[in-house]
């Protein structure tokens, strides 16, 4: 299991606090599981928890659909390949390394596993990847699988999982081969190269040619909402990024209208420099064509989890509170065995 695991330097931790502007929301959750249904997938417009779910900007690659917790957002390219979703505020996924409870539960029903087939990792924000084979024994223990920010398999007998609450969550399928892969991207795993080194590690252990990869970049905290300060630019570029690419990632001022007002109309960070805004999805859509994939082969789900609140986690609003989404997939087009 651990033969393919491939590690890549990561870029020091900055500290980045809540926004300043947001208040923590308290919401009531729901994570009891249907064992009875077990199917997973109907897609439907009208959430059952009577939630409000976000206009899809990009609604000919993305849908919602409906599971046993509640509402999913899925990548119809990618479903062809791989059975996968991208979970909301339910189920209740925890915020540390617990496997107790409902949630992992639910999602192992969902796509016909037993719960300790999901792939969990202890993600460190960094680019190690870690590889499981379709010969590699399955673990019996339902704790986390090793430390990693990315997982690889060609093995429908497992389901690969990222936790995120801001971070992108980044699932790819391979049309050739089948091969999948989830990735938890943060700020400091895109500059160290966690998406490359996944694309890099899908060639070396399974043969996938890029040209063949399709890839979907789900929720996570948009260019809208995300102001950071001028040393993480600073970390691209010592981290080799192309300056061409870096001057379109960060901006003086927020690229699109943010819901709570004009863009630009923040106060500076509490030092009295001017902030910066951060689109990690150009980051990793970028990084992605960069690795070999045909653009036309990335899907953007462009759905801010910031903005979202009622239906995302995030960790700007809700701090040290928020509960998390994960990203799930698993060899083997959706609505296969």
């Amino acid at each position: 299991m651990w033969r393919g695991m491939v590690f890549v330097r990561t870029v020091g931790d900055l500290g980045l606090g809540k926004h300043p502007l947001r208040k923590p929301i308290a919401k009531a959750l729901e994570g009891l599981v249907d064992a009875r249904d077990v199917s997973g997938v109907y897609p439907d417009t009208d959430d059952i928890h009577r939630l409000s779910m976000p206009e899809l900007q990009t609604s000919d690659a993305f849908e919602w659909v409906r599971y046993p917790w509640g509402q999913a957002l899925r990548c119809r390219p990618l479903a062809d390949i791989a059975h996968h979703c991208f979970t909301t505020r339910r189920p209740v996924i925890p915020s540390g390394d617990g496997v107790t409870g409902d949630a992992w539960h639910a999602v192992a029903l969902a796509f016909g596993l037993p719960r300790h087939a999901i792939v969990r990792l202890r993600q460190v924000h960094g680019a190690g990847v870690m590889t499981t084979r379709r010969t590699d024994a399955i673990r019996e223990s339902i704790g986390e699988w090793g430390a990693a920010d990315a997982a690889v398999t060609d093995n429908a007998a497992v389901v690969l999982s990222v936790r995120v609450a801001d971070c992108v969550p980044l699932l790819i399928g391979d049309r050739r081969t089948g091969a999948a892969a989830a990735v938890h991207a943060g700020w400091r795993g895109a500059a160290s190269g966690v998406v490359t080194a996944t694309v890099r590690e899908l060639g070396s252990a399974f043969s996938a040619n890029p040209a063949d990869l399709v890839a979907a970049v789900g929720p996570s905290i948009g260019p809208c909402c995300y102001r950071v300060g001028p040393e993480l630019r600073d970390h691209y570029l010592e981290a080799g990024h192309p300056m061409d690419a870096i001057e379109r990632w960060f901006t003086p001022s927020p690229p699109v209208v943010a819901r709570r007002g004009v863009p630009g109309s923040e106060p500076g960070l509490p030092d009295g420099r001017a902030p910066l805004w951060l689109n990690m999805w150009s980051v990793v859509s970028d990084s992605l064509v960069l690795a070999g994939l045909a653009a036309e082969h990335v899907h953007v789900a462009r759905l801010c989890t910031s903005c979202g609140r009622d239906v995302f986690h995030s960790y700007r609003v809700d701090g040290p509170a928020a509960g998390r989404m994960v990203g799930v997939i698993r060899v083997g087009p959706s609505g296969s065995p």
